[in-house]
């Protein structure tokens, strides 16, 4: 072949090739990525759900190549076993859970958590005293759980000792307990007013845990550390989205679309149940829901007294802020 010939063949193949590369490339960038589905279980129905709700109702998930599935697991006790199945990758429920399941083994991580639960020690409205609730039944969810401690602390600021009452056990979570409220069955419950408000049950408020200095940590996003490690690109689109519905619901000018989030969710379009929620979860919402290490050590101790298996409980290492962090440096 002489040179001018082999010179034409070579630019010929040049041109071919660039050809078929843009060809390629424009084939690849026309073919939509497909987006990964998530699971995420969520424990119970209220308004500590708004900034799921809303990442998910606003498409934030959507936007960041997530086809999310929120699955409804009525309480942590049964979303802990579906998550260390693998059945649900990521479960928003009590830190509580999780940590007792950690304390076992369990190699569990926690990514975000939200403010502390703001429970009330709620008794039937003829208590008007502390002196009142001596020897009356109050519903917990169990001795050792979140809403024990927190009826407890409060009982102690307010001066009754644990044997002054009578704790009863209900499971099935907080819709439970202002169910056994509801029909007498026990004379004070530990939880947050707007499940009253909610079913217009008539209640007084005795005590508030908030006030008190009392923080329980009562919801928290738990994957499993292998999880993590092998879709640290899903957890991070996972928790910018859960950021950027977080700091959208907290915008004043998004409170209509807001209360018509929670309106659906919760059923009802009662004005002073939707404003009750706002206040009660939208306005103390902080625009990064990190994991505080103070709270969670305390909360940990607590729990420590009925579990001995918690002292040895590594907190520091149970907390994954990283990716709110990276959110955050953006």
């Amino acid at each position: 072949m002489s040179v001018p010939v082999a010179r034409k063949f070579l630019l010929d193949c040049i041109v071919m090739l660039a050809v078929g590369l843009n060809y390629a490339g424009a084939a690849f960038a026309a073919e939509p990525h497909k987006a990964i589905h998530l699971k995420v279980g969520y424990a119970s129905i209220t308004g500590n759900r708004i900034p799921l709700w809303a990442a998910q109702d606003m498409e934030f998930f959507a936007r960041k190549g997530l086809e999310t599935e929120l699955i409804f697991i009525a309480s942590s006790s049964q979303g802990m076993p579906a998550l260390l199945a693998g059945e649900i990758p990521i479960y928003s429920g009590s830190l509580e859970t999780a940590a007792q399941a950690a304390a076992m083994g369990a190699d569990l991580i926690i990514i975000a958590s939200s403010e502390p639960t703001q429970y009330k020690l709620i008794v039937q409205p003829g208590i008007k005293s502390v002196a009142d609730l001596k020897g009356k039944k109050v519903g917990i969810d169990r001795i050792g759980g979140a809403s024990y401690y927190a009826t407890r602390r409060m009982l102690e600021r307010l001066g009754l000792r644990p044997e002054d009452v009578e704790y009863v056990q209900i499971v099935g979570g907080g819709n439970q307990r202002v169910v056994a409220f509801r029909s007498g069955m026990v004379s004070a419950v530990a939880s947050t007013v707007e499940r009253f408000e909610r079913a217009g049950i008539p209640y007084h408020a005795l005590a508030d845990a908030m006030e008190m200095g009392i923080r329980i940590l009562g919801n928290s996003y738990i994957t499993t550390r292998a999880f993590r490690d092998q879709n640290r690109n899903t957890v991070q689109r996972f928790i910018t989205a859960l950021v950027e519905g977080t700091q959208w619901t907290k915008n004043p000018k998004n409170r209509p679309a807001v209360l018509g989030i929670v309106g659906r969710r919760l059923r009802t379009d009662d004005p002073g149940v939707l404003d009750l929620n706002y206040r009660m979860y939208v306005d103390p919402l902080s625009p990064f829901p990190y994991t505080k290490l103070e709270d969670l050590r305390r909360n940990v101790t607590d729990l420590a007294e009925s579990n001995p298996r918690l002292r040895d409980l590594n907190v520091a290492a149970l907390v994954d802020n990283s990716f709110i962090q990276r959110v955050q440096q953006r």
